[in-house]
């Protein structure tokens, strides 16, 4: 075995080794160096082209920025050359403070106390105080906000006042509401009382098949002795005055003047007890004197009727009476209770009433005349069947503001004991919602 030439061999395979292990690092160096040197030079060009492109970009900006403002300033040399405004127009203190942009106010929080800056107010716990010492309720919210103006906060009789109003109309409401709830009661009315001549009282059912009157009561005017009635503020009714021997001598010149537009002549009257038709004394003096004085004519009979042949006799009677002059208003039938005695009507059903007011009704409306009912609330509500007379005129007595009678009527005696020019004593006044006379 030979040792000593294997060791050499070792000795020169090892270094061979190593020669080729420091080729390998040598390389690897190189190759390192290489590519250190290219990522560098690929860096430095990245930023010298990045550098040139944001100059370029700043560069185009203020280009535009210049070209811009060149506009601008071309704009409002030309605005201000052709605006025609003076300094007054630009007086903006002039303006009301209500018209004015509110300043924006800031605040500052701080262990639940707000400031704010514009106002002087601060709050704490949900309380306010403004500058001037005054205490108000506001959130710390409205204040930081800017909610609330400086008019609000340093202006709370401005602020109690608008409640105020605003309660007020909330209570007007509350009061109209009411007023037509019992305008909507009274339209509703089912039942009237009536009081009769004994002086006993009487609940009266409202008919449902008799048309109802539409008056509003509230367009009445009282001008004593005149009442008027306006629709739509116009005048649309007239005033008359119910004349007979009982007025004495008339002057219906004095009538006219104080502002009488038609009078309502008795023509005569049947006995309450001998059953015979009288004429009123003064008829032909009163007709002759009302003509000339200018005013519209009715006329009314008295009945005592106690069957419909009495009844068209009375209608007779009447219009040969009547006969020559102008009737323009209507011929009235009156049957009433007499006083303190009996008549001879007393003792007529009110079936009887009826047929026999139709008798003299229709009687005058074939002659051509406008037939009329007269009667008060007991008359009518109780003693005739007015489902049976409703398609004639009615002329309702009731001295009152108001008249309660719940079907339609063309005519209401108002008062009958009322003082007017041209006429001695107690004149009975009549209003009519419609001129008969057209």
């Amino acid at each position: 075995m030979k040792l000593h030439d294997d060791y050499y061999e070792e000795e020169r395979s090892s270094g061979s080794k190593m020669t080729y292990i420091y080729m390998l690092l040598i390389m690897s160096a190189v190759i390192l160096g290489v590519m250190a040197l290219v990522f560098w030079s690929n860096q430095s060009r990245t930023k010298s082209d990045g550098s040139g492109y944001a100059a370029a970009v700043a560069q185009k900006e203020a280009k535009a920025a210049e070209t811009s403002k060149k506009m601008e300033a071309n704009a409002s040399e030309s605005v201000i050359s052709e605006s025609k405004l003076t300094s007054n127009d630009l007086d903006i203190w002039s303006l009301p403070d209500t018209g004015r942009e509110k300043k924006s106010s800031t605040a500052n929080k701080n262990n639940g106390t707000v400031t704010n800056q514009t106002t002087g107010e601060t709050v704490v716990d949900g309380s306010s105080t403004a500058s001037d010492g005054t205490s108000q309720s506001r959130t710390a919210d409205e204040i930081s906000n800017g909610k609330t103006s400086v008019y609000d906060m340093t202006n709370k009789e401005n602020l109690d006042g608008e409640k105020t109003g605003e309660q007020n109309e909330e209570k007007k409401n509350e009061r109209d509401q009411a007023d037509d709830e019992e305008e909507d009661d009274e339209d509703d009315v089912t039942s009237i009382q009536v009081k009769h001549a004994d002086g006993t009282k009487e609940w009266v059912e409202v008919n449902e098949d008799i048309p109802k009157n539409k008056y509003d009561y509230k367009n009445l005017t009282y001008d004593k002795p005149l009442m008027n009635y306006r629709e739509d503020g116009k005048l649309v009714s007239k005033c008359g005055v119910d004349i007979s021997a009982n007025q004495g001598e008339v002057d219906f010149s004095k009538l006219k003047s104080a502002g009488c537009d038609f009078v309502m002549i008795k023509v005569g009257a049947r006995g309450y007890s001998s059953g015979r038709i009288v004429t009123d004394a003064n008829l032909e003096d009163n007709l002759k004197a009302a003509k000339k004085a200018g005013l519209d004519i009715g006329v009314y009979f008295c009945s005592q009727a106690l069957n419909k042949s009495e009844a068209r006799e009375e209608a007779d009677e009447l219009m040969d009476a009547i006969s020559g002059y102008s009737i323009k208003y209507p011929i009235a039938f009156v049957m009433e209770n007499v006083d303190d005695d009996m008549a001879r009507i007393e003792a007529l059903e009110q079936t009887d009433r009826t047929q026999i007011a139709k008798a003299f009704l229709n009687r005058v409306e074939d002659a051509g005349y406008t037939p009329m009912i007269y009667g008060d609330k007991e008359w009518l509500l109780t003693m005739v069947d007015m489902e049976e007379l409703q398609d004639y005129e009615v002329w309702f007595a009731q001295d009152s503001d108001e008249p309660e009678y719940p079907y339609e009527f063309g005519m209401w005696q108002y008062d009958s004991d009322a003082s007017i020019k041209g006429i001695q004593g107690d004149a009975a006044m009549s209003i009519s919602f419609k001129d008969y006379a057209k």
